[in-house]
């Protein structure tokens, strides 16, 4: 394992250990939800756009998934087999604890060897690629691993990303790079990778500055509260070209129905 992999790892076990509150993942708050999980929804939205969503009779993989946010989620979506992996053990206990009918899998996102070709109908990523030293190995690990279609949810490059983004994060003893995507990108590696002209890249920019948006929405009486995020980000609607944030969609050929 590679010294920016493990520091990445002993990081978010330190975290585990020190925090004991996860409500963040669980709670039931209307405006938490909504700034929780806005873009795994537009995620399922592109998918279903195309008929290509069916939770019931899916299962889902969720890399770099930590204490199983995203897993919480496409739970409440409906699906029943969903599987989230991260590098720590840790992380993947507090996991289990969240939600004990979510499958979980210590894996390295750089390496799913142990993972045959098209085993999960839909493997998502939400903030978890720019964590890794070789993020591009990660998307096409994903893609193998997928069935129908690879769904990736992470920082645009872009002028207005560098200049107002975040470059370096730093967790602890661990640093990394926050590498970031557009569709060129995710187009050519997707290209490049499957060999087959017939594979759909989809992206939708967006603007996403949750912290911001919920001290703003919270300024609100609590009734009013998500009525005022959905308005601040309907607000950003007409300058999305402009957004910071990708949300990626790559099905998979032959799974282009709709």
């Amino acid at each position: 394992m590679s010294s920016a992999i493990e520091s990445q790892r002993s990081a978010t076990a330190e975290i585990c250990d020190k925090r004991d509150d996860w409500s963040f993942h669980v709670t039931r708050d209307p405006l938490t939800r909504f700034l929780r999980d806005r873009r795994l929804q537009i995620s399922l939205d592109m998918l279903s756009a195309r008929n290509l969503l069916n939770p019931a009779q899916q299962s889902a993989l969720v890399v770099c998934g930590g204490v199983g946010g995203e897993g919480i989620f496409l739970r409440r979506a409906g699906f029943t087999d969903v599987t989230v992996t991260d590098l720590s053990e840790e992380a993947l206990a507090v996991c289990r604890r969240l939600d004990p009918n979510l499958r979980t899998m210590p894996l390295n996102a750089e390496n799913m060897a142990g993972i045959p070709d098209s085993s999960y109908d839909l493997v998502f990523v939400q903030d978890g690629l720019h964590h890794l030293p070789r993020p591009a190995l990660g998307f096409t690990e994903m893609l193998r691993v997928a069935r129908t279609a690879a769904i990736v949810i992470e920082p645009y490059e872009s002028l207005v990303g560098r200049l107002i983004g975040t470059e370096w994060e730093v967790q602890g003893k661990a640093v990394n790079y926050v590498f970031r995507w557009n569709h060129s990108m995710l187009k050519q590696m997707t290209l490049s990778y499957l060999l087959s002209a017939e594979s759909v890249v989809l992206t939708r920019r967006l603007w996403d500055h949750n912290l911001s948006v919920g001290k703003v929405a919270r300024r609100f009486p609590e009734r009013c509260r998500l009525l005022a995020a959905k308005c601040v980000y309907a607000a950003l609607t007409p300058v999305n070209s402009l957004g910071n944030m990708m949300v990626g969609v790559v099905v998979k050929p032959g799974k282009t129905a709709g």
